[in-house]
């Protein structure tokens, strides 16, 4: 299936060789393995969506070794212009420091209908991704990364000379900013490259240079070309090594491994929301009954444990933006993370570090009469001024039922926890 789909909607893809074409869809097969794709406003996602996206990816990484832009973790994809209520204003395509790509898959197919518009939204929002991608030190590929520094140097220049208006082959919306002119020569490289060259060659060099991949040698699988092809008169010693450099890296189909730190940077992006939603869970159906029990052995009134899990909370709203960065995740479904996961499973560690790792003890022995306990069928009633003692007590008393004699006294001996609450350890009547 995506042979003969590629074939009919990527022009890029059918210009390759066959064995260029294996290698093209290997990537594009691993690429959505690594990415999230939601529909959004009632867009269903089909395979011909996750699989024309995917491709235009690897169309811009092709030449790449690292080609999957790890930081991006998230593609979104809206039947039409969405509505942003972050930036109150509607897009076409809208990408995030944090690893997630909205599209309307409407403006995306408009982008491959026709080859020579120079407007195609697919590349343009997966150029932001790429850029992002090494500003955020995802496991970006060390070739663009230096190659970029080079591009930058003439992209600047060439830059100011859109704002002046003496370059009208670039729209001038690349005008905007640096991200905004990349993404926009992008667009260009790819679509109209022989004009490019023609109109802004050493730019274009050094955007081949960028990419490893001239999308005007349509023979030789968009290979690069020699320096001198590129540069011509305007060769300079800085460009020289530049050339001598790119030539001496290894073969683009050759994949990098990843630093265990870029692995779980990896994981975290494309498994965050399950681990969030397990974590959820947990703190519901486990945490809650765990934290219960826990109160019942520990000396805590109401007061202190409901401030511990508003603080529990607080503690987990501070996670907002790492979550933010990394995971695509809903503001209310973060903050029944951060109240109902993260603070449940954060108390009952804290309660149970308290309980199994004791710094002190104490004994005290009280009149039996202070504590009115009363046998009601089998079962100890102890009714005291102080709540949290008299929960815990009864607890213990119904559990050493046998234990209880007709006494006048009662010793209870206490042990204080890492956190500073006291639990009964034992009782003796006398």
């Amino acid at each position: 299936m995506p042979y003969t789909l590629l074939k009919q909607k990527n022009s890029y893809f059918k210009n390759l060789s066959a064995e260029a074409q294996q290698r093209f869809v290997e990537r594009v097969y691993k690429f959505m393995e690594n990415k999230y794709f939601v529909g959004r406003e009632g867009l269903v996602i089909t395979d011909e969506i996750r699989v024309l996206i995917s491709a235009a990816a690897v169309q811009l990484t092709f030449g790449l070794k690292d080609y999957t832009i790890s930081h991006l973790h998230t593609i979104n994809v809206f039947p039409k212009v969405f509505y942003s209520r972050l930036f109150e204003t509607s897009f076409k395509g809208l990408t995030t420091q944090g690893g997630v790509l909205s599209l309307s898959w409407d403006d995306f197919r408009d982008g491959y209908a026709s080859d020579t518009d120079k407007l195609n939204l697919g590349l343009h929002e997966l150029a932001h991704a790429l850029n992002i991608d090494m500003d955020e030190e995802g496991s970006y590929d060390e070739h663009f990364s230096w190659h970029f520094e080079k591009w930058k140097t003439a992209a600047l220049r060439d830059l100011q000379r859109l704002k002046e208006g003496s370059i009208t082959f670039l729209r001038k919306y690349a005008g905007t900013n640096l991200h905004e002119f990349f993404a926009v020569c992008i667009e260009h490289f790819f679509e109209a490259p022989s004009q490019f060259r023609l109109e802004l060659p050493v730019l274009y060099g050094h955007t081949a240079l960028m990419l490893n991949q001239d999308p005007e040698n349509t023979e030789e699988d968009y290979r690069v070309r020699t320096i001198a092809e590129y540069f011509g008169g305007e060769k300079t010693e800085e460009e020289i090594p530049l050339q001598e450099a790119a030539m001496a890296l290894p073969a683009p189909d050759a994949e990098s491994g990843y630093s265990p730190k870029e692995q779980l940077k990896r994981f975290i992006n494309s498994n965050g929301i399950y681990v969030a939603m397990i974590a959820t869970f947990i703190g519901l159906f486990l945490g809650i009954p765990l934290l219960i029990w826990f109160v019942n052995v520990t000396i805590v009134n109401i007061g202190t444990l409901m401030l511990l899990i508003f603080l529990c909370g607080a503690i987990g709203l501070i996670q907002w933006k790492f979550v933010k960065h990394h995971i695509d995740m809903e503001y209310h479904h973060f903050a029944m993370y951060a109240f109902s996961g993260f603070a449940m499973c954060f108390l009952n560690f804290l309660f149970f570090l308290n309980l199994n790792f004791p710094v002190s003890g104490r004994s005290e022995t009280y009149l039996i009469d202070r504590f009115h306990i009363r046998i009601y069928h089998g079962s100890i009633d102890v009714r005291l001024d102080d709540a949290a003692l008299e929960r815990n007590l009864t607890t213990f008393l119904n559990e050493h039922f046998e234990d209880i004699p007709d006494a006048k006294s009662l010793t209870i001996t206490y042990t204080t926890g890492l956190l500073g609450f006291d639990s009964i350890t034992d009782c003796r009547f006398h």
